[in-house]
């Protein structure tokens, strides 16, 4: 009788691996894909034209700081006009800028047309993240949360890499016009989705740029997020300062690790509740820390294999963690607002990130700028336990008033 029951649960179990599910992760990582291409090629765009390592944060920053302006507009859009046309208009505006490219632009050109990108890239994303929560069954969400993160942990370990090589041996014209075409596929992909039948909520919206629900662990991807820049903006210009040609295989190394950590994030939060977020921010801490001490020290390819190893690891476990945090508990009214919420911060910590870094890094070293990126990481540590420990006693007291 009990392995009846439990068969009976099995297959009472809904169904995540739908072709709308398939759809939506192709579409998030075909967009993301070219997206982490041009935030750690541009950089070496701009230097090579004439460009300095300040020039190169800002564009990263014009781009981000255009999302971040989109996000929570897009948010409030989603949840009162609907998913589709806000999505494909999203992805338009992202690919007329990755043609205009083609005709290698002056620096000063490109970053004013990142800021453009950024808006499409802010629409598209947000987006992405929405329709997916629409489509991933709600008992299914943790599981289904992971599969979908992998599409953009594959897209940011593997992009940077591939697009280094390709600039390497071939040339950014070629970058560019692969990127245009996997562009393109995003906006088939995308036209190709049955959205859900939730396309306009009944009554009064007010505009909110952060929802409540999720703005805590936002904050503190946030600062993540800010950490996570000093790599995706300067490691490349660093290693070719030390004589490496091989920055892109700290990136395949994070792959590898990036998408074992999403399951085994998954996994320990799904059987042990807070001690399982705690175990995840405790260890992806740490790696995070060991792979930036290597980092400053990196002189031979294995330091950058191992580096990439840990990082991955790190990154993975605590940025998933505080995905499930930001919107476990978001009413499907609100999905747009707490995804929106949650990706502003990413995007704030990124454009906030390769600004400051660039300026530490010209004045103080690039060696120098890996050892103050451990500060932030430590107050983001912080922050958690005391967010953490006061969720706990509202969630005492509520027990116990219900009893």
């Amino acid at each position: 009788m009990p392995g009846r029951i439990q068969e009976n649960t099995e297959l009472e179990k809904p169904r995540l691996w739908t072709l709308n599910f398939l759809l939506i992760c192709l579409s998030t990582l075909t967009l993301s894909l070219v997206f982490h291409s041009f935030n750690t090629t541009l950089p070496v765009y701009i230097e090579r034209f004439g460009g300095s390592a300040k020039i190169a944060g800002l564009a990263l920053s014009s781009l981000t700081a255009a999302a971040l302006i989109s996000r929570p507009i897009t948010g409030y859009c989603l949840d009162r006009y609907g998913r589709k046309l806000i999505f494909l208009g999203g992805i338009m505006l992202f690919m007329l800028p990755t043609a205009i490219y083609l005709r290698m632009i002056p620096v000063v050109m490109l970053i004013a047309i990142r800021f453009i990108q950024g808006l499409g890239w802010g629409i598209g994303h947000t987006s992405t993240g929405t329709v997916a929560l629409d489509i991933i069954p709600r008992e299914r969400l943790g599981e289904g949360l992971g599969v979908y993160s992998l599409a953009n942990s594959v897209s940011m370990s593997c992009a940077p890499a591939i697009a280094l090589w390709l600039i390497n041996n071939y040339s950014f014209k070629l970058l560019f016009l692969i990127c245009l075409f996997i562009t393109a596929l995003t906006f088939i992909l995308a036209l190709s989705i049955r959205y859900p039948k939730i396309e306009k909520q009944q009554g009064v919206f007010k505009f909110v740029i952060f929802d409540k629900t999720a703005l805590r662990p936002s904050l503190i991807m946030l600062i993540v997020s800010f950490i996570h820049s000093s790599l995706i903006s300067f490691l490349p210009l660093y290693a070719k300062e030390l004589g490496l040609t091989t920055a892109g295989y700290f990136f395949t190394a994070m792959a590898v690790t990036l998408l074992i950590s999403r399951f085994l994030s998954g996994i320990i939060i799904d059987r042990v509740g807070w001690k399982g977020y705690d175990l995840n921010i405790i260890v992806g801490t740490s790696s995070i820390v060991s792979a930036m001490l290597i980092v400053a020290h990196i002189g031979k390819l294995y330091h950058l294999i191992v580096g990439g190893l840990l990082f991955g690891l790190g990154f993975g476990l605590v940025q998933f963690t505080l995905l499930i945090l930001a919107v476990n508990k978001v009413p499907p009214e609100k999905k747009g607002s707490a995804n929106a919420t949650y990706y502003t911060a990413v995007d704030l910590g990124i454009a906030a990130g390769s600004f400051f870094w660039g300026f530490v890094a010209a004045a103080f070293g690039y060696k120098s700028m890996y050892y103050l990126v451990i500060i932030p990481l430590v107050i983001a540590f912080s922050f958690y336990y005391k967010w953490k420990n006061r969720m706990i006693h509202i969630e005492a007291a509520t027990i116990t008033r219900k009893g």
